[in-house]
């Protein structure tokens, strides 16, 4: 079960603690370690892992399969741009949505909302088919047609391939709105771990390009809101402070894993005092970006070391008056919705209802506003129109007076 902690501002929720000072930075022993045999490892995961989630999306219910796949290019990357790098899995409604629930947003087929999606996996691991049951649930709730973007992964393509990836999936699926039934204007950004810190960081590349020297080669899309799982939020903080500050460390990711993917995704290392850099550490970034997020739902979980980072962002969104909903997960480990075990866990088909929940009620009010804006304009118009009938009502007056002089 999970714990609402906090929803949109509410003022009297407590602050996330501190996490521990530590007098020396954690040197990595990976971090000296041969690209070569970082990604034998890394490989050798990869294997394992695909099986597990392979196996678990045949459980039953079982997960759905994309509907199609579509390559995009790579074109912000400084190192490996090229045609059809970028492999996304498209997961497309069908009418009434898989199991035959209502949709009651969304519903016209050529104003379909948009969730692109980004994977976790420690930015080592992991393929948008992992989270497939969140597309199915989306797309049965929401009539959403879901974007699992396959971001390449380090060790093979470190930081910031997977953020110039993510943005570039979100520029291109924009582009091509129209060839989806999608709506530009309702497009929403979920990602799980490593997922929902690209999914940030992303957004804040498309928001400021020109402070990390990219030319988009479109406007970036209206993002409507933002549904992050568990998220890497701050590098500046040690894996030793994160586990420290846990209530159960030993049910924290071990040790050997994440030294491999940090070692493998920051390359060549970076000092501390150069981790504060929003594309690696999306919540740390300046508020003048904070100010313009649209409303955010976090997902944590209680026993996992990313928790106070997620809960020290939520603490800075809700000082400037932003809407966010935090949910803690009791009990729960990072990654608790994925397998091992395999069967599907009745938590995470709670907490993706939530989810989802908060998504229908921004669109909702999006589209309430929308209707206001139109009736606005159109009550603009008939003024328009009617004060143009006076005037000419009143120039034929003045020329009919004049006729009869």
């Amino acid at each position: 079960m999970a714990e609402l902690v906090r929803i949109a501002t509410a003022p009297d929720e407590p602050t996330a603690p501190e996490p521990p000072d530590s007098p020396e930075e954690y040197m990595n022993p990976l971090e000296t370690t041969s690209r070569w045999l970082l990604s034998a490892r890394a490989y050798a995961i990869r294997s394992a892992a695909s099986l597990a989630y392979s196996l678990s999306n045949r459980q039953s219910p079982s997960a759905p399969s994309s509907s199609r796949v579509i390559y995009l290019d790579s074109r912000l990357s400084k190192h490996w741009t090229g045609k059809g790098e970028i492999r996304v899995d498209v997961y497309i409604p069908d009418g009434g949505g898989s199991n035959g629930s209502s949709i009651s947003v969304g519903a016209d087929t050529n104003k379909r909302p948009a969730i692109i999606n980004l994977h976790g996996g420690g930015f080592v691991l992991g393929q948008g088919t992992d989270d497939a049951r969140w597309a199915g649930a989306a797309m049965d709730a929401l009539g959403a047609v879901v974007f699992a973007v396959n971001y390449r992964l380090a060790p093979s393509y470190p930081f910031p391939t997977a953020v110039e990836d993510s943005a570039d999936a979100i520029l291109q699926i924009a582009d091509r709105a129209r060839e989806f039934g999608i709506d530009p204007d309702k497009i929403l950004l979920s990602g799980f771990s490593a997922g929902g810190n690209l999914a940030l960081a992303a957004w804040v590349l498309l928001q400021s390009p020109a402070k990390w020297d990219y030319t988009l080669p479109c406007a970036p899309p209206r993002i409507n809101g933002f549904v992050l799982y568990y998220p890497l939020l701050d590098w500046t903080l040690s894996r030793p402070r994160k586990r420290m500050v846990c209530p159960r460390p030993e049910m924290t990711l071990p040790k050997g894993l994440t030294d491999l993917f940090d070692a493998s995704y920051i390359y060549p290392p970076r000092p501390r005092h150069e981790l504060t850099d929003p594309l690696l550490s999306p919540g740390l970034m300046p508020d003048e970006l904070l100010d313009l997020l649209p409303p955010l739902h976090l997902v944590l979980c209680e026993f996992d070391m990313l928790l106070i980072e997620g809960q020290m962002f939520a603490e800075r969104l809700r000082a400037r008056g932003k809407e966010v909903t935090v949910r803690v997960v009791k009990d729960a480990k990072h990654g608790w919705d994925k397998p091992p075990p395999l069967l599907p866990k009745e938590s995470a088909t709670l907490e993706y209802a939530e989810a989802i929940k908060s998504i229908a009620e921004w669109l909702a009010r999006e589209e309430g506003q929308e209707m206001e804006e139109m009736d606005r304009r159109a009550d603009d118009e008939k003024a328009r129109m009617e004060g143009r009938a006076r005037d000419m009502g009143q120039s034929s007056s003045s020329s009919s007076s004049s006729a009869s002089e």
